[in-house]
């Protein structure tokens, strides 16, 4: 099973309410990348983080996830989703990262606005971000990061916390998804 079917099989569960043992992957899953998000932004001084879970074949299923600091609070429901895929269609590598500033983030070309949402989108204030990826270097999800406090810049060192995390939570993903891969052969 790659990946994407782990994903899949996940977003399937939430879906359908799958057995005990889908259920348990699903809060392991869910809790994991509620908590990375946190802990990412708590790493970089990040106001925004937002990790996705990709499904393959099925974008209307993908799981996301968001962490929002206080100058963030009134886009806490904000549930509006980019004509596109803008840089968070970005092809990263397993394990790089990508880390703009503001500046950079306007220029680039892959920068697409929210079209007729654009105003009432949160900003996006400086960009890291890096690839979740299993032990093979398939990805599961991206992570990302915006608007450190202060009004500072990312740097190096955010870089490599950040990929730091992004192994952590790879591996932790992996091991999700063998006890799933366990607990389901032995039902068969």
């Amino acid at each position: 099973m790659h990946s994407g079917e782990i994903g899949t099989e996940i977003a399937s569960a939430l879906a359908v309410g799958a057995d005990p043992a889908m259920r348990w992957a699903v809060e392991r899953v869910d809790q994991l990348l509620r908590r990375t998000c946190d802990l990412g932004r708590a790493l970089t001084g990040a106001e925004q983080a937002a990790l996705n879970l990709v499904v393959d074949g099925a974008p209307e299923l993908t799981r996301k996830y968001f962490s929002l600091g206080a100058p963030y609070a009134a886009w806490r429901d904000y549930q509006v989703d980019p004509e596109g895929l803008g840089l968070h269609g970005l092809h990263i590598p397993a394990g790089q990262a990508i880390r703009l500033t503001q500046t950079q983030v306007e220029a680039h070309p892959a920068w697409l606005g929210f079209g007729e949402q654009a105003e009432s989108h949160p900003p996006l204030r400086g960009w890291l971000a890096a690839p979740v990826c299993d032990d093979s270097g398939q990805t599961y999800g991206l992570l990302q990061l915006s608007d450190k406090a202060g009004g500072a810049e990312f740097d190096e060192h955010d870089e490599e916390l950040i990929l730091e995390l992004v192994s952590v939570v790879g591996a932790a993903l992996d091991a999700v998804r063998g006890a799933y891969a366990e607990g389901r052969s032995a039902r068969r």
